[in-house]
């Protein structure tokens, strides 16, 4: 599983490399990278596998070692579906990458920009089908370190809530009636900006932000 990419259509792609290699019917997804790292026995012999990157083996063919050699980096970490590595999560504790930490106002600018934008679009609601999330996390992911993108992306994605709860808050007080999927006057997000919302931003604990309510602002 990736963060910021489509883990689940990645994995797919590699089980069915895998199924044609070792002749298998079926396989579980989840038995895809135990059956990456497990050296050949039995139905093969060494000579028949490669290990292309550390604890990953396909066959010992050179067609199919440069395909498999381009789902991972040069570390031999694997690529999402954004051609982005650092994003797998595969056997990792949740609390190694749940945390805050900062992130680049760029970024964050970048992220409101989209939240603000479709929340109107949308009329406040998420839309799976048209949202541009994907792309701004994955154009941010390439602007850092490989080995901070889970826990940078994992603190943009909290922003992204708040940035949402500011808008729904800000529609509500204007017409209390109002419920995600109405028509809305788009005029009261107007004075809506990041700094104006950031200001509102407080951490709640080590790996999440909230939103203090307007009352309680100094």
């Amino acid at each position: 599983m990736r963060i910021g990419g489509n883990g689940v259509q990645d994995y797919q792609s590699i089980l069915q490399m895998l199924q044609r290699l070792n002749g298998k019917k079926k396989t579980s997804s989840t038995d895809i990278f135990g059956m990456l790292g497990t050296k050949t026995s039995g139905s093969g012999s060494a000579s028949d596998m490669v290990e292309v990157v550390p604890g990953f083996f396909c066959k010992n063919d050179p067609r199919i070692i440069a395909n498999f050699r381009k789902n991972f980096d040069e570390d031999g970490d694997l690529y999402n579906s954004h051609g982005i590595a650092g994003m797998d999560i595969t056997g990792k504790d949740p609390s190694e990458w749940h945390k805050i930490v900062d992130v680049s106002e760029e970024g964050r600018q970048s992220m409101f920009d989209m939240v603000k934008r479709e929340f109107i679009q949308e009329k406040g609601i998420a839309n799976g089908d048209t949202t541009q999330r994907s792309e701004v996390f994955a154009a941010y992911q390439r602007s850092i370190p490989k080995q901070d993108r889970l826990t940078a992306t994992w603190t943009l994605g909290q922003y992204e809530r708040q940035y949402n709860k500011a808008m729904y808050e800000a529609v509500r007080a204007s017409n209390p009636n109002w419920q995600p999927g109405m028509d809305f006057d788009e005029s009261v997000l107007s004075g809506i900006t990041r700094e104006s919302v950031e200001a509102r931003i407080v951490q709640t604990g080590s790996d999440s932000l909230g939103l203090r309510s307007i009352d309680c602002m100094a």
